[in-house]
């Protein structure tokens, strides 16, 4: 017994992927299966609306206070460290919200504890990875890293509507409490510890960490609620927002004028990586074709609820995975620009499809945009993904995971956010339109109240909805021409053994 609960003597390189890996797909995982859920979930925990968009807000916004910090722990206290505690932390957290359900207070706390330890996976996937594997097998560890976003957000659809309504709601939150500490178990016997570099933690920026961290955390706590709030109409949106930029550029300009300090600009020096991180940023709308637009029409324009969507999320989920050998096999062949180019002119080409929909359309007619979008989102990730690696200097990797969290979780939120205010103004601004060809007596309308003003009513709110689709994917469609014209600014990646160009052979 002993000798099966000590710690590694030696790396096991295998068990470390895979630890990192379950732990990088259950941080997706997690949070899609909440926020498919909750419907359901605010039934069971008795809650309205508002209490429970509250839960996903420190589920998700808490992952912020600690991913930026998770780099430079690895470096100080060892990764061993890092990823066991939280792992079982989480598994306690999760383990016990369904005990909880009609104690709101308590609920909050525990999503907030979960969501810290969440926060912890992402940040060391990519780098403990790829320390663990020889260079040859870098872009199969990349792409794998690239489907953990498909895995969670499109297969965790289906997921969440087999375990709430198959099995049994508390699975969306016992899957991390059997989980974590599989994780934990995996790290523990696969990454021996590493001593505590006190001189490193005597050295710590801590007032820097505290402004990054609070400033992110805010700026998250005013994006995140300002649809449902009413934008700056509500004093903690705004507190919030200007709270958070004051902070968060606080703690850039020290670092900027101090390079020692947390958040050092030095990675950002490169060009490649300035562009890189841009895109990355931006990946959050061109992703909502699959993650927002296409299952909010299916609900509205069929009724459905939100799992039920879940054959379009299997569909993209399918197509994805289908994709990535491809992706693969072009990657070890054609530079990580030109991979991020074809794929964001897939995602237009997409957008300008899915601007063609009418109000009849159902999965049937988003099958082809599903398969497209997951192939466009496959290649241009994992191009994405390994410009970052050839391009980042290993030195700079600590200072660049601080800011990481900004793509990672921050813009996307953002995206979301923007995307549904941008279907209901353009709902409202098309609804007014549409009345004033009522008003003017067109021939179509006349031709509609024949058949009753109720059934004229219904057409005209059904109709500015398909409208207000269009315009979404009109704005992904513009926001993938805008990623596309920064990708035409990428260099060559440096010789490398992962993509081309390859480094020359040693003679």
């Amino acid at each position: 017994m002993p000798r099966l609960l000590a710690n590694a003597a030696v790396a096991r390189p295998s068990l470390t992927v895979a630890a990192i890996f379950l732990g990088a797909v259950l941080t997706t995982l997690q949070g899609r299966l909440f926020s498919a859920a909750l419907p359901d979930l605010r039934g069971q925990f008795g809650l309205d609306v508002l209490e429970a968009a509250w839960l996903g807000t420190a589920l998700n916004g808490a992952q912020l206070l600690t991913m930026p910090v998770v780099p430079w722990l690895a470096l100080t206290i060892g990764p061993a460290r890092v990823l066991c505690i939280p792992s079982l932390v989480l598994g306690a957290a999760t383990l016990a919200i369904p005990f909880c359900a009609h104690h709101y207070p308590a609920l909050v706390a525990l999503h907030l504890l979960a969501g810290l330890c969440l926060g912890v996976y992402l940040p060391l996937t990519a780098s403990l990875a790829l320390r663990s594997v020889r260079p040859g097998l870098w872009l199969l560890v990349m792409a794998a890293y690239s489907l953990r976003v498909s895995t969670g957000m499109d297969a965790g659809m289906g997921v969440s509507a087999w375990f709430v309504e198959e099995l049994d709601w508390r699975w969306i939150y016992w899957t991390a409490a059997g989980v974590g500490p599989l994780i934990a178990l995996l790290v523990w016997k696969a990454v021996p510890m590493a001593p505590v570099d006190q001189d490193g933690l005597s050295r710590t920026d801590w007032g820097g960490m505290a402004l990054f961290c609070g400033g992110l955390g805010l700026i998250f706590l005013g994006v995140e609620p300002a649809e449902r709030l009413g934008w700056m109409d509500s004093g903690l949106v705004a507190s919030s927002l200007a709270g958070g930029l004051i902070l968060f550029g606080a703690a850039v300009l020290r670092a900027a004028r101090h390079p020692s300090l947390f958040g050092a600009l030095a990675p950002l020096g490169n060009r490649n990586i300035r562009i890189c991180l841009a895109i990355a940023c931006l990946f959050g709308v061109l992703m909502t074709p699959t993650s927002l637009l296409i299952p909010a029409f299916l609900g509205l324009m069929g009724g459905l609820k939100p799992m039920q969507t879940g054959t379009a999320a299997l569909i993209a989920f399918a197509a994805y995975l289908a994709c990535t050998p491809l992706a693969v096999y072009l990657g070890r062949r054609i530079e990580p620009r030109f991979l991020i180019m074809a794929g964001l002119i897939v995602i237009a080409l997409v957008a300008r499809m899915g601007a063609q929909l009418s109000h009849d359309w159902r999965v049937e007619q988003f099958v082809g945009i599903l398969i497209l979008q997951s192939v466009g989102e496959c290649i241009m990730l994992i191009g994405l993904i390994a410009a970052f690696v050839t391009n980042l200097n290993p030195v700079h990797a600590a200072a660049l995971g601080a800011y990481v969290p900004v793509a990672r979780v921050l813009t996307p939120v953002l995206a979301g956010t923007v995307m549904t205010a941008w279907l209901r103004i353009a709902g409202d601004l098309s609804r007014a339109s549409l009345d004033l060809h009522v008003q003017a007596g067109s021939p179509l309308a006349i031709e509609r109240a024949g058949a009753g003003l109720a059934q004229l009513a219904q057409v005209l709110a059904r109709e500015s909805q398909v409208i207000a689709y269009i315009d979404g994917f009109n704005l992904v469609f513009w926001t993938s021409l805008t990623a596309l014209l920064l990708a035409m600014g990428l260099r060559s990646s440096p010789p490398n053994p992962i993509v081309p160009p390859f480094a020359a052979p040693v003679s």
